[in-house]
């Protein structure tokens, strides 16, 4: 079998299901996006299920329907799209695309614009959402999974060093009273930030707790004691 139909909660379970039913890596796949069900912008990162057909990269020629995007990088209709929300929003966008690194292969979109707040949204919904949309329209336009990440105004960074404070914070106190400590529910990207900072901490031990895109991070003793159960460092 060279192809698969999978549906997931979000579009990196199911690209994840994929990869796993075809026993080929993400890199490997051509990504159509055929539905996506949701409550709505914010509602992206709620209930939703999104339904993808994967196929091994070569193995079979493209749908009929499809045209490639051979005008456009990805870079450069990532910045168009972003250009085209800047229009309808009435915000003036300055956007630069960098690639983060080789290794990790993921496009980083830099948007600086007035009034930046309102597409950055509370604890960053809003742009954990507009994040998740280019994904899609980039995966639908070029069949492929991108990884991407979109700041505005270095939120990321203001953000990055919030959750440092408030981690170490928490793991001084299960160094304290040897009991676990839970951080917020946080998204993907702000779990990995936690568990990276603990990586190499041979006193304390990370792993998400909770369904969905949305999870909190569990920090707990480490020393002699059992590891408790689930996922640990790196776990996203």
């Amino acid at each position: 079998m060279d192809f698969i139909e999978v549906e997931g909660k979000t579009y990196e379970e199911a690209i994840r299901k994929a990869s796993e039913g075809l026993n080929v890596e993400e890199k490997d796949l051509d990504i159509d996006v055929k539905e996506v069900d949701t409550k709505g912008i914010l509602g992206l990162l709620g209930s939703k299920k999104i339904r993808i057909i994967a196929r091994i990269k070569g193995s079979e020629m493209p749908s009929p329907d499809y045209t490639p995007a051979t005008e456009d990088t990805t870079e450069e209709y990532g910045k168009k799209f972003l250009t085209e929300l800047a229009t309808i929003t009435g915000l003036n966008f300055n956007i630069k695309v960098n690639k983060v690194s080789e290794k990790l292969d993921r496009l980083l979109f830099m948007i600086q614009c007035d009034n930046g707040d309102i597409l950055i949204g509370k604890d960053g919904e809003i742009l954990e959402s507009l994040q998740y949309i280019l994904r899609l329209a980039i995966a639908k336009r070029y069949k492929q999974s991108t990884k991407i990440l979109i700041d505005i105004n270095g939120y990321r960074e203001k953000r990055k060093k919030a959750l440092t404070v408030m981690a170490k914070r928490l793991a001084d106190r299960v160094k304290r009273t040897g009991k676990r400590q839970a951080t917020d529910p946080l998204n993907p990207y702000e779990r990995r930030i936690i568990h990276t900072l603990f990586k190499h901490n041979k006193n304390i031990t990370t792993k998400s707790e909770g369904e969905g895109h949305i999870k909190k991070v569990i920090i707990s003793p480490s020393g002699n004691r059992a590891a408790p159960a689930g996922y640990r460092h790196g776990n996203r």
